[in-house]
Formats: C-alpha cells, structure tokens, sequence
C-alpha cells in the first residue's frame, strides 16, 4: 500500500526479539506480539497448571486476536491476508519485509520520535507504544499528541440520531464475540488494558474516538453507492473493493446498520483538528468534541487478591513495574473468553477489562473526546454525514 501511494520511504517496524525479564525490566527490541501481561507470563507460566497456557484458554499467556476473533469461512488466512486481494490488485514493488531483517517496531519509534516533535495515531493495541513510553521516558516530551480510535464511554451519547443502533450501543463494547462476561471492552483496547492504561495516563494530550462516535456514522447504502461511482484513484478502487468484500461477507443483512468508519474517521478528525493551531478543543469539520475524564479498567474488583490471574502481582513478593500491591491493576484479570469470574447468571458478563471508563477526581485523566459525528451541512445530499462527502472528495 506504501508503494502504491508513493510513500515506500516511510520505515515500517516488525515485532522485536526482545521480552520482559521476571523483574519487570523491559529488553531492548521488546517485541509487541503479546499484551504487556502476557509477555510478563512467560515467565509465570511455569507456575500455573498445564492447561493454562498449552490449551490457549488464557488471555493471559495466548493471543487474545485468536481467541475474540471467529474463523470466518476462509479460515483466518483469508481475513488476514484480505482474500489475497492484496496481491492480485495492488501493485508490487521491490521493498521486501523480513521480519529478521526488518527495524523492530521499537527502533522504528525511537528514530522517528526522537528526531523532534511527533504526532501519533493508534487504530490497534497499544503495547507497542506503551512499552516506548516505559522504556524511553526521556522522548516522551517529543510526542505532541496521540489520536486515538478505540474505547467506549456510554457508547449511545445524548440525542444521538437513528443511526445509533441498539444492537451495538446497549453496553460500551464492541468484543461480541464475548459479551456474556465482558461486554464494557471495546477490541482494541482488550488487546492490552494495561498498555492502554500507560498510554491514556502517560501525561501526553489525547483524543479519542470512541465506539460512542464511531456508532453515529455508519456506512450507508446511499454512502456504499455514490463510492461505489467515485472511484477515480487506484487508492479508491482498493479501498471499494475491500468494502465490498466486507459488505458480501458481512453478518445476514446487517452490514448497513453495523459496519462503521472506525479508523478513516479518527484521521478524518485528527486531520481536521491539525489544520488549526493552538486548537485545545479540537474543533474540526466532523464531529463534536468535548473533554470527559477517564481512565482504562485493567483488572477486576475486589483488588489486592490473589487468585492465580494476575501476573503482575501472583507468585511475586514485588508487583512488576513498581504497580501498587492494593491498587487498580492488583484485581482479578480476565483469563479467558467467558471465564466464570466474569459470567453472571441471568445476568450481563460484569468483567470490565479494556473498558474506558469515566470517572471523577484524581484516578482519570481529561481526554478529549469525540461524541457524535457532525450531519452534512447540505440537507438536500444523499450523504447524512459531512465525513462522508470529505472522504469521496479525498478519493
């Protein structure tokens, strides 16, 4: 796709053979396969029973995408791999990725950040970042701003329109593969909780765009139709051709009341707010902003147990990372997809793990956020939402 867009210079970072020692100490090239946790459990591991690990029921100690995320009818490589449509359209250069060979992601992220002043954009879990942040605190003055999609607040805000559909905005999470023990998380933040907590309260400004604005601008028919006819870059052919496939693999005939702009939008806002200088308020052309404090849930109440879960804290006379033996990360952690702390009979899943909460006093941080998306100030348009038009003018 760099190629494609004329933008092959652009260094992309590939995992790291680095880890996480017992102590806590984090090793140069750290990769970011696993969650933060997760690399700390590889050195519990060997304290739990056997199943825990080798059997994958664990979120902690085994990919949490493999597990929250169902086979689809191709099997995984298909989805990975876009239906190997990446191949058959897109040009090819002659830039190869080996990951041996390759810049870690780390290396990646201290060139770049540490040459000056540096905007970020998250649309995936946040280890890799986190683990940055933990490990050069020194560059952590070079990040301007981060912009991130992912979290849900309340997810349906006040006097949202129609198109806010129940079905993903009864609770503030999107993991639906797994609503029955936790339906507070939205996926890319489940990814890693505690990497989304470091990143949110690291200090450096936020905004985020959440499921709460996300759910406010989906993908319309009349959206999916004037694109399908406005194709007028190879970039645009791509990304409709992708859409289609989306659309003609989608869930029944819910892909119109349930597909969304997820990341286009948070560049679509991050662009928009950049345009202007010393914009604390974000004001941009696409959605309502306003600052609302909160923080990232990481682990269960009651805290300071200890009940084989928690690798940060079980099986060590120090927490890791210097965490505060009573404090909001010393809780039961979510082991499994419907793990039975989680799962309430009769009732909604009540673990919170990933979950952006909002809460008042010292324990959140002021984010600023987006809450709805803005209507396409021509109402006599096909297009409901003023996104929509930019996006098609940019293709």
């Amino acid at each position: 796709m760099l190629y494609m867009m004329g933008c092959n210079d652009i260094a992309v970072g590939v995992g790291g053979e680095g880890g996480i020692l017992p102590n806590g100490t984090i090793m140069p090239d750290v990769g970011g396969y696993l969650p933060i946790i997760d690399q700390v459990n590889k050195f519990f591991a060997f304290k739990l029973p056997f199943d825990t690990i080798l059997q994958g029921d664990g979120t902690a100690g085994y990919c949490r995408y493999r597990q929250t995320v169902p086979v689809g009818h191709g099997g995984r490589l298909d989805i990975d791999s876009n239906y190997g449509f990446r191949k058959s359209f897109l040009p090819q250069g002659k830039r190869q990725y080996s990951p041996l060979r390759q810049p870690t992601a780390q290396q990646v992220m201290i060139n770049t950040i540490s040459s000056g002043p540096t905007v970020v954009f998250l649309t995936g879990s946040y280890t890799n970042l986190a683990l940055f942040l933990l490990s050069n605190p020194h560059l952590k003055k070079n990040v301007e701003h981060i912009y991130i999609m992912g979290g849900g607040i309340g997810c349906c805000p006040k006097n949202s329109t129609s198109s806010c559909q129940p079905g993903q905005c009864g609770d503030p999470g999107n993991l639906f593969s797994d609503y029955t023990s936790n339906p507070y998380a939205e996926y890319n933040l489940f990814m890693d909780p505690f990497a989304a907590y470091q990143v949110i309260h690291s200090g450096i400004p936020v905004t985020l765009v959440p499921l709460d604005a996300t759910n406010t601008i989906p993908i319309t028919k009349e959206f999916f139709d004037t694109f399908e006819k406005n194709q007028h870059t190879y970039e645009a052919q791509y990304c409709f051709k992708s859409l289609k496939i989306v659309r003609d693999t989608w869930f029944g005939d819910q892909f119109y009341t349930s597909f969304f702009m997820w990341d286009s939008f948070m560049s679509g806002i991050a662009a928009s707010i950049m345009r202007k200088q010393h914009n604390y308020q974000g004001e941009n052309e696409f959605a309502e902003m306003e600052y609302i404090n909160i923080t990232v849930v990481t682990s269960n109440m009651p805290y300071g147990i200890s009940d084989g879960s928690n690798p940060f804290f079980d099986g060590s006379r120090t927490p890791k990372f210097n965490l505060e033996r009573n404090g909001v990360h010393s809780g039961h952690v979510q082991t499994r997809l419907r793990d039975p702390f989680c799962v309430v009979k009769n009732g909604k899943g009540k673990c919170q793990d990933g979950y952006t909460k909002e809460v008042v006093g010292p324990s959140g941080v002021p984010v600023r956020v987006a809450v709805r998306a803005k209507p396409n100030q021509n109402p006599k348009s096909a297009l409901d939402r003023e996104f929509f038009v930019s996006f098609l003018d940019v293709r």
